[in-house]
């Protein structure tokens, strides 16, 4: 027996905690979360396998957080084991931000209240700032997250199938469905690329004119609704 790299062991952590599309975008609104988004716009292209990106209008990264927001157990939600106890927010491991650029390319932009410009940032395998620029961007911070599972061919793999794909998609509109019902002052958007969403717009091409608006009331809650909007930019 001998001892993995380094470098493949965090491949092989990574890929326990990032499992799939849906699960990168769970990550990423969760963290908007814990940041007071009221607003999270979602765009996948390829089924999220080419792009996944979600950007919010939370409070941003602080510029001393930067170094280190996508360094593993690194985390401003917990100190100490007791914390656990008496947690109020969705993450608190540390890992999500620095296991996504293990397994794909990974941008960030973001700008807090006490910001004057936003900046994104390039992050490599390791979670290391490469590179920033600045950005147009208003407050709040948007991960991009391109290439996912460029270097777990098999996990790829197991995408391959146009109903793999479809199934994963139906899984992000699931759990966005299920963040609206609990934040019914959420506002969620989705966007995929055109060729998936042309049938959607298709569907509903009376009612919705490129625009899909679903609207729910939670059983046993007082009216409380919740919108989500699936945009796609198709000729009708």
């Amino acid at each position: 027996m001998k001892q993995l790299p380094g470098e493949t062991i965090r491949l092989l952590s990574s890929s326990q905690v990032i499992t799939s599309v849906v699960s990168v975008v769970k990550e990423l609104i969760e963290n908007s979360l814990d940041a007071s988004a009221t607003n999270i716009d979602v765009k996948l292209d390829d089924y999220g396998f080419s792009k996944i990106e979600v950007r919010d209008n939370g409070s941003g990264i602080k510029v001393e957080d930067v170094p280190v927001m996508a360094m593993k157990h690194y985390t401003s939600k917990i100190s100490s084991s007791e914390d656990l106890e008496r947690l109020t927010t969705y993450g608190f491991r540390g890992e999500a931000l620095g296991s996504i650029c293990s397994i794909s390319e990974v941008l960030v932009t973001t700008k807090t209240a006490a910001d004057d410009i936003s900046t994104q940032y390039a992050l490599n395998s390791n979670g290391h700032v490469t590179s920033k620029k600045p950005s147009h961007l208003g407050q709040g911070t948007t991960v991009t997250v391109l290439n996912l599972f460029k270097n777990l061919p098999v996990r790829k793999q197991f995408y391959s199938t146009s109903r793999k794909c479809k199934e994963e998609l139906k899984k992000v509109q699931d759990l966005l469905t299920a963040y609206g019902i609990i934040k019914p002052d959420l506002r969620v958007t989705l966007i995929h690329n055109k060729y998936l969403l042309q049938k959607r717009c298709e569907e509903w091409r009376d009612s919705c004119h490129g625009t899909l608006l679903l609207t729910a009331c939670p059983i046993g809650f007082r009216s409380t609704f919740f919108s989500i909007q699936f945009r796609q930019y198709c000729s009708l």
